[in-house]
């Protein structure tokens, strides 16, 4: 079975860990445990200054958020962030708003939760408890399918049915093994079609859909060639049909028909793709990861070219405005792409760097230290998209 590798600075445990006890939160001992899908987000005056992995825009309004369950939004241009209510203290790690007043964010403990006020209140949609009961119903029937295929298979098929058969069992027994320690899987990404449908996916190959705005979230990993239950990183949609998704090892899941359908190019990098976007000036879109990888792609992910980064820094952010594209990561990262090759700005103070969005006031870096303002990434941009 797979595991979360450490260098996945925004999602890794460790950091959730390390974040409480920076704040003077040491986690508690096993004797007194604290469900954190249960406790709401604590209300801090330094809230903006938590590790943050997530910064979007909601309209005129940035919306941040990250460890405890925090999130914050600012109408000043990041000047003030104000903490919003949110019923959980897990980690968060994605935000996603179609529309200025409907949100989503994802996080560990397999949580989705909503906002119809632009980020100021949320509430719980689906859990890891509920992400669990779907996802072992369906690694059992992977298993069934799986020993049946193999009682029918002839002799030239019999070696891949076994391959397929022992794959299916590894997931059942990770799943059980999940199940049986509780709702603990992280979500890692969230993009929605519209104010109604909308993906979710995470660790070992968790992959949700919605089609009635998240009052039911079922599960479409069944129906992605991950044989193996690689992590699943970022969801993206380049263009109207085609979506995206970027994992563990190198992966890119393809699909043409809205979700319907996908196909698998593994391998594409040793290590995993962490986020995916589309280039403002050409449309090419990037996939950006570990050990400074990035690829590109001019024709919606069919294919994929290794560009030089530059660096050897896991790439965690990325974020466009105007025409620029500027991707950020660890040891303070900040690279600003020119045409096809990227030019390294200063690394501040060396802070992994793990979100970016861009206001009328500049670029807002955010990552370990929370939110702010930088110089470093200052540009001619004048506008966000």
């Amino acid at each position: 079975m797979t595991r979360l590798p450490l260098a996945t600075l925004a999602t890794a445990a460790v950091l959730a860990i390390a974040a409480s006890a920076a704040a003077g939160l040491a986690p508690r001992p096993a004797s007194t445990p604290i469900d954190l899908l249960e406790t709401p987000a604590p209300q801090s005056p330094r809230a903006a200054s938590q590790l943050m992995n997530s910064l979007v825009h909601a309209g005129p309004r940035m919306v941040a958020a990250g460890a405890r369950g925090t999130i914050v939004h600012s109408d000043d241009d990041g000047h003030s962030w104000i903490q919003a209510e949110v019923p959980v203290a897990v980690m968060l790690t994605a935000l996603h708003f179609p529309t200025p007043e409907l949100g989503w964010a994802v996080g560990h403990d397999g949580v989705i939760l909503h906002s119809r006020d632009g980020g100021a209140h949320w509430q719980r949609q689906f859990d890891g408890d509920q992400a669990n009961t779907q996802m072992l119903a369906w690694a059992k029937a992977r298993v069934s399918q799986a020993r049946l295929a193999l009682q029918q298979a002839g002799e030239a098929e019999r070696a891949a049915a076994e391959d397929r058969l022992a794959d299916a069992e590894d997931v059942l027994a990770g799943a059980e093994q999940t199940v049986a320690f509780g709702p603990s899987q992280p979500f890692m990404s969230v993009w929605f079609r519209n104010p109604r449908e909308g993906y979710a996916v995470g660790a070992f190959g968790m992959a949700f859909a919605t089609t009635d705005g998240g009052e039911h979230w079922t599960l479409f990993a069944d129906r992605l060639p991950n044989p193996e239950a690689l992590h699943l990183y970022a969801i993206a949609s380049p263009s109207p049909n085609v979506l995206l998704i970027a994992g563990e090892r190198g992966l890119i899941l393809r699909s043409t028909d809205s979700g319907q359908h996908w196909q698998a190019e593994p391998d594409l990098a040793e290590g995993g793709l962490y986020g995916l976007i589309t280039a403002p000036q050409d449309g090419a879109v990037l996939a950006y990861g570990f050990d400074g990888i990035v690829l590109r792609s001019t024709d919606l992910g069919a294919s994929w070219q290794t560009l030089d980064s530059g660096t050897r820094s896991a790439l965690y952010g990325a974020a466009t405005a105007g025409d620029e594209l500027l991707l950020i990561g660890n040891n303070g990262a900040r690279l600003r792409l020119n045409g096809h090759r990227f030019d390294p700005l200063p690394a501040g103070d060396g802070r992994p760097l793990t979100t970016a969005a861009h206001g009328a006031r500049g670029w807002i870096l955010a990552g370990w230290g929370g939110l702010a303002h930088d110089s470093a990434a200052a540009s001619g941009a004048t506008r966000h998209e």
